[in-house]
């Protein structure tokens, strides 16, 4: 009960600030995307574009993916929706790889190369391991890979809410934008890490 209330408060705080980020930028179909962005050409615009249209898509079919009630009542549509999430999340990526040269947080970057790496590591391996008839792994791969899809949201959060010790350790801004960058994503995969050999394992042990 405890484990299910809290994952409802996850996706609803999730899409929650999702909206709240992505709604002014409706703004962009009729006024075109801002010159600070430094989008001035097309194949950049339509770059753009794919990166944030896959997302959306990544995003909302994780919800149907890590959702238990459909996952195990609806097979056909779990595999369908899962494979539109491998192919969402590979379009993103490959979009990412061209967007992160030209990304605004220049002490950033590594981070965003790191994490995106990861991301479509984790992907290639969950597609592995469900041909290979390994359900537990691919679970954990595809959990691993929405914690690097989600990053790209909930590293606004930081940004906005949560950069003050950061700013407190480094006194470099350069650093703290790092550092709080890699934090967002290296934190949530150990915390799942830790989750799955050592909470789960021991549940599983338990007569």
């Amino acid at each position: 009960m405890i484990k299910k209330i809290s994952t409802n408060v996850f996706w609803l705080l999730f899409f929650g600030f999702f909206i709240y980020k992505i709604l002014p930028k409706y703004e962009y179909l009729i006024d075109g995307i801002p010159s600070f962005m430094e989008k001035d050409t097309l194949f950049k615009k339509i770059i753009f574009c794919l990166h944030i249209f896959s997302g959306i898509l990544v995003y909302c079919t994780a919800v149907l993916q890590f959702t238990p009630s459909i996952r195990n009542k609806y097979i056909l549509f779990h595999r369908r929706s899962g494979k539109l999430y491998i192919v969402a999340s590979l379009v993103c990526i490959t979009a990412l790889y061209f967007m992160i040269p030209q990304g605004l947080c220049t002490p950033c970057r590594p981070s965003h190369y790191i994490v995106t790496s990861l991301w479509l590591l984790f992907v290639f391996l969950a597609y592995y391991f469900i041909r290979q008839r390994k359900i537990v792994q691919h679970q954990h791969m595809m959990i691993r890979s929405f914690i690097c899809a989600a990053y790209f949201v909930t590293v606004r959060v930081i940004d906005q809410f949560g950069m003050g010790p950061f700013n407190a350790a480094f006194k470099d801004e350069s650093r703290a934008l790092l550092a709080s960058d890699i934090f967002v994503w290296l934190v949530p995969l150990i915390a799942f890490e830790f989750y799955w050999r050592f909470i789960l394992s021991k549940n599983r042990l338990t007569p």
